[in-house]
């Protein structure tokens, strides 16, 4: 049975209690994503070379992201067909693990993937899976962002070891290093990695 407060208190006002107005849109107002939205996002809108952009995985709350990524045309992917309803209209419904079905080599110049590793994707093999997918759609020197939770049972082995086959570590300016942990309970935390 659930805790009294939560029998009592509405789920749209505990859910309003996780949400900020932003730019007239209702957004997650977790840690990790005012970071990537108010950090992050900003510092790829600020560069010339980032005009196309995949993000992997789709939730309730990625539905403003098209928008948050004006002037980068923005594509979407994610396992769950359900999640084509929220998606914006460059969307398809497949794995991370699948790009080169749908997407030519050198198509992108940014991607996203936040919450895959540790939540879909969670063995060393499929992870390098995932990464190779991501290093043949990317450009030569395109950016590759991967959030994930470094706690056990969500952890990334090997991560590193992995992204180095086609990656390099790069600085993002905005966070003044190559990785960034946010001060969230499941220390969710962002790499940022150059294909080669």
């Amino acid at each position: 049975m659930p805790p009294i407060w939560r029998r009592i208190v509405p789920r749209s006002v505990r859910l309003r209690s996780r949400l900020r107005l932003k730019n007239g849109r209702w957004r997650l107002a977790t840690p990790d994503r005012v970071l990537l939205e108010d950090v992050i996002v900003p510092e790829f809108l600020g560069k010339d070379d980032i005009r196309r952009m995949l993000d992997v995985g789709v939730a309730w709350y990625t539905r403003t992201y098209p928008r948050l990524y004006r002037g980068i045309e923005y594509h979407s992917i994610d396992v769950d067909p359900a999640m084509q309803r929220i998606a914006g209209r460059h969307h398809h419904t497949l794995s991370m693990t699948d790009l080169a079905t749908v997407y030519p080599a050198d198509t992108f110049d940014l991607v996203v993937c936040n919450g895959v590793f540790g939540w879909g994707l969670n063995t060393a093999d499929e992870v390098a899976r995932g990464l190779e997918a991501c290093a043949n759609v990317l450009r030569p020197g395109g950016w590759l962002v991967v959030g994930w939770n470094d706690m056990e049972g969500r952890r990334i082995p090997d991560l590193d070891a992995l992204a180095a086959v086609r990656f390099e570590r790069a600085v993002l300016p905005a966070a003044r290093a190559d990785h960034v942990v946010t001060s969230t309970p499941y220390a969710h935390r962002y790499d940022f990695f150059t294909r080669r």
